[in-house]
């Protein structure tokens, strides 16, 4: 099996017809997998898919300096990426062959700090998924301790686009 990788640029990703041929949960497989390509944040944001499960994904990272604010902690948007990538692929994980989604609002509740070079584990679940929208929430947990840093939850907006 391949190891993952990122896009490097917009030509990398498959294009809209062969990602909407699949149902969602085989794409974020191919990601895990290696056969299609992760974005590009995830490697500048330290942190990659590492489990798809119908309605779960997991996530692992491990921020350090370049993820880090102006007083040297880990910035909040770091949380942020990892809690929308998490809960977002948790609502790909239920889409259908020919949809797809965009998030509509998501909320981040910052737990503690973790600090830098800490290895932690962001888990997306699905609560719902509908005609028009999915629910999730995710969290943040240290992967040697299991302490919790952030929960999260989000609202994504389900679409069928014709192409």
């Amino acid at each position: 099996m391949p190891d993952q990788y990122f896009a490097e640029g917009p030509e990398d990703f498959l294009p809209l017809e062969e990602v909407l041929s699949m149902p969602g949960l085989d794409y974020i497989r191919k990601m895990v997998s290696g056969e299609v390509p992760s974005p590009t944040v995830q490697k500048l944001m330290a942190y990659r898919i590492t489990q798809a499960d119908e309605g779960r994904v997991t996530c692992r990272g491990t921020p350090g300096h370049p993820q880090t604010n102006g007083y040297g902690g880990i910035h909040g948007g770091w949380y942020a990426m990892m809690l929308d990538t998490v809960m977002t692929c948790a609502v790909i994980t239920g889409l259908k062959k020919g949809q797809t989604q965009t998030t509509l609002e998501f909320k981040v509740n910052l737990i503690r700090a973790i600090k830098p070079g800490t290895e932690v584990i962001g888990l997306g679940q699905l609560d719902h998924i509908g005609r028009s929208t999915g629910v999730a929430r995710g969290e943040i947990r240290g992967a040697e301790d299991g302490r919790l840093y952030a929960t999260g939850t989000a609202t994504c907006f389900i679409m069928t686009p014709e192409l």
